[in-house]
């Protein structure tokens, strides 16, 4: 019989990973239509509280490594927030500390990917209910996921992107207009344009948080054979870094894969 700490991180092992799955599939499938725009909310709100989630098992992991094996207490877990980049930070400086071979470092692009998710995280996830309570100065979090897509837009190949003008233009006119998800008039030309782009980005956005996630496996690993191997308790640390093997898949695979699945 496994004892209860065993039992809960294993369930905190399941949640993260639904989390970060769902919101990969949500992410995968979001676009600018009236169908599909619901699912960049629920993508956002699923990977900040995956990122949240799996950041907090490493905390609590290397609090139990320099505490004789004793968990926080839920006072000092609650001084973490809901700040993803701060959290990502601290838990790069560990990936430092446990002098890892492949430490948390993000590109540009993945920076304002944790912006984003960060934003949405503190603030960000009642922005419309805010928006329509009382005037403020918090940016929409979809605005802010544009530009994440528009930067993906751009590692396409030109010719890639060309024809996705070219289709664009079959599709629409210049004196057709209609309203752009945020709120704004384009013409119909413009809209066919952003919803073909988004859809052949999104694989690209995913694997853009696949990479930025990959490191975890290893960083979990490493704090599973810590503690095994100063307390050999086997009974009380699951594997805990083998909930997120899919962090391993290739790029590749990735770009490929429409539906992550729950195994």
């Amino acid at each position: 019989m496994r004892n209860k700490e065993y039992l809960l991180l294993v369930q905190e092992g399941h949640l993260t990973r639904s989390a970060l799955i769902e919101g990969l599939n949500s992410i995968r499938k979001s676009n600018v239509d009236d169908n599909s725009r619901g699912l960049f909310y629920s993508g956002l709100f699923q990977l900040a509280t995956g990122f949240e989630r799996l950041m907090k098992i490493v905390f609590i992991l290397d609090y139990k490594i320099n505490n004789d094996f004793k968990n926080p207490s839920d006072k000092e877990l609650r001084k973490f927030s809901h700040n993803i980049k701060e959290l990502f930070d601290k838990c790069a400086n560990l990936s430092l500390t446990y002098e890892l071979k492949e430490k948390l470092n993000l590109d540009e692009f993945q920076s304002k990917i944790l912006n984003v998710l960060s934003s949405f995280g503190t603030s960000s996830r009642y922005y419309n209910l805010t928006e329509l309570a009382e005037n403020n100065n918090k940016e929409d979090p979809i605005a802010q996921w544009l530009d994440v897509i528009d930067d993906h837009v751009w590692m396409l190949r030109r010719d890639v992107r060309e024809n996705l003008q070219n289709i664009a233009l079959s599709h629409g006119t210049v004196d057709s207009w209609c309203q752009h998800i945020t709120g704004e008039p384009v013409t119909t030309i413009d809209f066919h344009y952003y919803l073909l782009s988004t859809e052949k980005a999104n694989p690209y956005i995913i694997w853009s948080i696949i990479d930025m996630l990959r490191p975890f496996y290893g960083l979990l690993r490493e704090q599973v054979r810590m503690l095994n191997k100063k307390w050999n308790k086997n009974e009380s640390i699951p594997f805990i870094y083998e909930f997120f093997v899919f962090f391993l898949t290739k790029r590749n695979i990735v770009l490929k894969r429409r539906r992550w699945k729950i195994q």
